[in-house]
């Protein structure tokens, strides 16, 4: 097991430290557990955002004092990294409680000009609400005998580093392309009601592409806060890909630090579908997590008792709600 130290002072909080069961990480734990709930509690729960922002505008006497905010960031962004949706604008929130979560959500709506005491025209707005619901993202890192047993102090940042891009992966890919069975959070490509463009072949044209944004502009979307997001190697493919083939002007340009087509920012992430192209306002998009992270050492799994080895467990509850699937178009072949 990693090794028990004593407890380290108020600023010294360690991910490794809670894993040993050491009293200072293990009373903010029970501490997240208690004020924010967990809808099952599969492991020791580490403070996220909200109890950041909690205790940092709490008094001495009521827990203000009990952690460097710094330490705390460290470990709560290794265990519950922003995804790329959340890095585009995308919306987190962190709720208490261990049940569903409704969020409203509108569309409709009329007016016009009135002439003197003629009445309002009635308001034919829709309003009705999406649901998020908890599902349990499970992530792994295994560690070897051998980084066990270094100093704790050394290998801290190593193992925070490989676990956030570790629970990343598991939270981008449910969110983006997520099936909505076997306990998957439904993806954004998956979500009812988004636009949708159908394209001829595999790399898309610009005449394509342009459908796509007319198709969201169309639904009142904002050109200034749409987004592209394509897996690495569709933006290989737009990046040699011209307008014209008898031309030299390419269909992505690179400006202000961005590549961009029709002049809309375009990030990346292999983490969703090749072949699939998105245009979105990340506006339009909620993460919702279910109270804190969960973390867990298993040391006992297939023989690991025996090589020493062991994995650590992080688990996050959380779902995508989006509050706007007019606001998303998605485009493949």
């Amino acid at each position: 097991m990693v090794a028990r130290s004593t407890p380290q002072p108020p600023g010294r909080y360690s991910l490794l430290g809670l894993l040993a069961g050491d009293s200072y990480e293990a009373g903010l734990s029970r501490l997240a557990a208690d004020r924010y709930g967990a809808p099952q509690l599969r492991g020791a729960v580490v403070p996220h955002g909200r109890m950041l922002r909690d205790l940092n505008v709490a008094s001495s006497a009521a827990g203000g004092a009990l952690a460097s905010a710094t330490e705390l960031e460290r470990v709560a962004a290794a265990v519950r990294p922003a995804v790329v949706l959340e890095q585009m604008g995308a919306q987190r929130i962190e709720i208490s409680g261990v049940g569903d979560a409704a969020f409203p959500r509108f569309s409709g709506g009329t007016g016009g000009w009135l002439a003197e005491g003629e009445a309002a025209p009635s308001d034919n707005a829709t309003i009705d609400s999406v649901t998020a619901t908890p599902h349990c993202a499970a992530a792994r890192l295994g560690l070897s005998r051998k980084v066990r047993n270094g100093a704790r102090e050394d290998i801290e940042a190593a193992v925070l580093r490989e676990l956030q891009q570790c629970v990343a992966a598991v939270l981008e890919a449910g969110f983006l392309v997520g099936s909505g069975s076997d306990d998957q959070p439904l993806g954004l490509i998956n979500t009812p009601g988004i636009g949708t463009e159908t394209f001829a072949g595999a790399v898309p044209t610009l005449a394509e592409l342009v459908a796509m944004v007319e198709d969201y502009a169309d639904a009142d979307g904002d050109l200034a806060a749409a987004r592209w997001l394509l897996n690495p190697s569709d933006l290989a493919d737009l990046l040699k890909a011209q307008v014209d083939p008898n031309g030299g002007e390419l269909i992505v340009e690179y400006a202000d630090g961005a590549h961009r087509i029709c002049g809309l920012p375009v990030v990346t992430t292999r983490h969703l579908t090749e072949g699939k192209h998105l245009l979105l306002d990340p506006s339009a998009v909620a993460l919702v997590f279910f109270g804190g992270a969960q973390v867990v050492l298993d040391e006992y799994s297939n023989s690991k008792a025996i090589s020493g080895a062991a994995e650590v467990c992080v688990f996050n509850f959380a779902d995508v709600a989006v509050l706007r699937p007019a606001h998303i178009v998605l485009g493949s072949a």
